[in-house]
């Protein structure tokens, strides 16, 4: 059965768009995570004052100090980030998938998936990584 023409793009498109829901969720830890890693990276040990001591505090201070939009810090990049990175990945392994990965019986060899899945990986991150470092250094930023 012959694929229709845009499905290629449909691949592209739902692999971007699934990532960018799960960014929603995930990137609130990604600001405290970073905040986290951040604190007193510039001073020497023990000279630095700790503004968070767990998740949970590091959480509830940033809410309380910047606002709870501020837990959602660099959405915009990130978003775009997952969409680019993502939708690459997922659709170009399943072009790869399509054109290269089966043999001549149909069937699915482990060492083409495991080559294909390199190559959709790396196409990817090629992509997506201009998108990332935005995203990081607006983490960084910070109003303490």
């Amino acid at each position: 059965m012959e694929k229709p023409k845009n499905s290629l793009f449909l691949e592209f498109l739902f692999g971007g768009v699934s990532t960018c829901g799960a960014a929603l969720f995930t990137n609130p830890l990604e600001v405290v995570k970073t905040r986290m890693q951040l604190q007193g990276e510039l001073q020497a040990k023990g000279q630095f004052q700790v503004h968070y001591r767990n998740v949970f505090h590091a959480f509830i201070t940033v809410a309380r100090h910047e606002g709870v939009s501020a837990l959602q810090k660099g959405i915009r990049p990130a978003l775009m980030y997952q969409f680019v990175m993502n939708g690459f990945r997922l659709g170009s392994f399943q072009l790869l998938n399509d054109s290269l990965l089966r043999d001549k019986n149909g069937q699915i060899t482990m060492a083409k998936s495991v080559l294909c899945g390199a190559i959709a990986g790396t196409i990817g991150g090629f992509f997506g990584s201009p998108m990332y470092m935005v995203s990081m250094s607006i983490l960084f930023f910070t109003d303490f």
